[in-house]
């Protein structure tokens, strides 16, 4: 097929664009609750023009036929995808934290909307959320991810094949997840370990005085707790952020690895 420049330009940003939708798909900061859609897709569609120098260097556009187009955009998605993911971990590790701590107190009934998940969350899965994000863009993390996501293009390049999973690959998937649960029982073990002794402590009185109706201060007492030991522990929360914010600047090596680079 013959392309003009015009035409060739537009093949490519169709090309590279999917990588750069597949890693903010997964990415729960950048989306459309809180962003126009209109900026946030002229700003991937932005990063995708950047990256077609690299992406689509020796690149013959005259050669790809209709068929290949699809496998193209079906691995460019998978590798935008995998890199999002494993940057994403982090706050949903926080935000479910702080659905567990609210699931401890009792105050589950109270949902508010988080337009950086894009759904209901509890009262502190969403601040803690908003924090994790504010921290994301305060420490230079998010320029690390769009250098590691426009590098990608160099490692993996648009017309190269499908990734070759070894088994190394689901080991790192699989860690994605060990993490999301350690650092869930981490973030929210202080709170939930205060919140048990206070719920025995008035298990107690209730079983020694129950005319007293404890269920009434139980709930103000627990929620009042819960937020001065997040407010308490914001300095650890900061340091587990932006550790696992600085270990993801190997990404792109790890995941070299998992797909036979």
């Amino acid at each position: 097929m013959n392309f003009d420049s015009v035409g060739n330009i537009m093949l490519a940003l169709g090309l590279v664009l999917p990588r750069v939708i597949g890693a903010f798909m997964m990415l729960p900061l950048i989306t459309n609750e809180n962003m126009p859609p209109l900026v946030r897709n002229s700003f991937m569609v932005s990063l995708a023009i950047i990256a077609i120098p690299v992406a689509m260097n020796g690149v013959p556009l005259n050669e790809l036929g209709t068929l290949s187009w699809a496998p193209i955009i079906l691995k460019e998605l998978f590798i935008g995808v995998s890199i999002g993911f494993c940057y994403g971990m982090v706050f949903w590790a926080i935000s479910a934290a702080g659905n567990v701590i609210d699931t401890q107190v009792g105050m589950t009934l109270a949902q508010v909307f988080d337009p950086i998940q894009g759904h209901q969350a509890s009262l502190h899965g969403n601040f803690l959320s908003h924090f994790a994000s504010w921290l994301f863009m305060a420490s230079g993390a998010f320029l690390v991810f769009l250098d590691l996501l426009l590098s990608s293009y160099a490692m993996w390049p648009v017309n190269s094949f499908f990734p070759n999973l070894h088994q190394a690959g689901m080991e790192l998937f699989v860690g994605q997840f060990s993490y999301l649960m350690t650092a869930l029982l981490v973030l929210a073990a202080p709170a939930m370990v205060v919140l048990l002794l206070i719920d025995l402590s008035f298990g107690l009185v209730n079983r020694f005085a129950p005319q007293l109706n404890v269920f009434t201060i139980t709930m103000p007492i627990k929620a009042w707790l819960a937020t001065w030991i997040i407010l308490l522990m914001l300095g650890v929360y900061v340091e587990i952020v932006l550790d696992r914010l600085a270990g993801n600047r190997g990404l792109l090596d790890a995941l070299n690895r998992v797909f036979g680079g």
